[in-house]
């Protein structure tokens, strides 16, 4: 479609394409404060003043904004000049470790502490981290080095992204006693934040329930009500207009507004998902704008979409077999839970 279809709402191209909007360069332009937001203002400040320590987890299904939640505390540490390591927890791989360690280096020569004669202590023993060879290392120790670091660099902040994956590494169990001994290094001046899966928060409470008893805070994120969902499509229009003097919403309208975030269970990245099919429709087929007709019209097709694609990837009729029997409402997980169990997220 081209571009030009979009001027008919004051729009240079679909400002929804790219769903979101993971960097620092513009991650705070596009976040949309809820409530927790400002308990966690309150708690990054006492961390900025070295008044206090904490170990923050943002918790929620996929597309909450539990990634956003750490750029943008990234981007504050940035702009205040604070030691902030982020890092993306690989699914599937091996040697987080050594990521971990490795990211604290391009940190360091970043911020010139990393000078060839006069390194600090704490940043020679991270260059030995990230020489480890397999996933055999003395969590204790290497917890030891990550939290001398971080108490040496304060105010600072390790932040870890979907620390749920994880599960997928054979480091699980060793990287979580390497988080708990950080945690019980750190002084004031430093914050550490993790984002995950509520099932990945039960698994860590049955598994390593020291590490899950130091956690201080446990934000659930919640969903966008109409007026948050409102502002969020308004930031993301606000980028590609052509027209100034237009409603922040427009081509939307509330009603549509509230359409959509029903139809997206008010998860952020859903309705990101539905506003861009909602906004290629009425381009298309030239709506004045997206109205409630326009996003039913959506909806309908993309329930079609879904449920053909359903019909066509159905197996073959089987004999059926008995299933085993449902776990009882409020059953608790077995404690034995291994690595291998799914922790994907609807």
């Amino acid at each position: 479609m081209p571009g030009g279809s979009y001027e008919r709402y004051g729009l240079t191209s679909n400002p929804f394409r790219d769903l979101a909007s993971e960097s620092l360069e513009d991650v705070s332009l596009y976040h949309v404060n809820q409530e927790i937001d400002e308990t966690l203002r309150t708690i990054k400040d006492e961390v900025f003043d070295k008044e206090n320590r904490a170990v923050v987890a943002i918790v929620g299904p996929h597309g909450a904004g539990k990634t956003e939640r750490l750029l943008v505390t990234a981007a504050e540490a940035k702009d205040r000049n604070a030691f902030a390591v982020y890092y993306d927890v690989p699914a599937k791989t091996a040697r987080v470790l050594r990521g971990v360690a490795t990211q604290f280096q391009t940190v360091a020569t970043s911020k010139g502490k990393a000078k060839l004669f006069s390194q600090p202590a704490w940043l020679r023993a991270m260059v030995g981290l990230a020489k480890i060879s397999d996933e055999k290392y003395d969590p204790k120790e290497a917890g030891k080095i990550i939290g001398q670091a971080l108490n040496s660099t304060a105010p600072s902040f390790l932040m870890f992204n979907d620390l749920n994956n994880l599960i997928e590494s054979r480091e699980v169990d060793a990287f979580a006693k390497v988080v708990q001994e950080i945690s019980d290094m750190i002084k004031p001046g430093v914050l550490i934040m993790f984002s995950c899966y509520p099932s990945y928060l039960a698994w860590l409470a049955v598994n390593h329930p020291a590490l899950s008893s130091r956690i201080n805070r446990t934000f659930v994120l919640a969903g966008l009500s109409d007026d948050e969902a409102a502002l969020l499509l308004a930031k993301k229009l606000l980028v590609k207009r052509l027209v100034e003097d237009l409603d922040p919403i427009y081509p939307f309208d509330r009603e549509a507004i509230h359409l959509l975030n029903q139809a997206a269970g008010s998860n952020p990245r859903r309705l990101l998902e539905l506003a861009d099919l909602a906004v290629e429709y009425g381009a298309a087929h030239r709506s004045y704008r997206v109205d409630a007709e326009v996003v039913n019209t959506v909806l309908a097709q993309r329930a079609a979409t879904v449920a053909a694609s359903a019909g066509k990837a159905a197996p073959s009729p089987m004999p059926s077999v008995p299933a085993p029997p449902a776990p009882s409402k409020g059953s608790k997980a077995p404690s034995d839970v291994g690595p291998k169990a799914t922790w994907a997220e609807s």
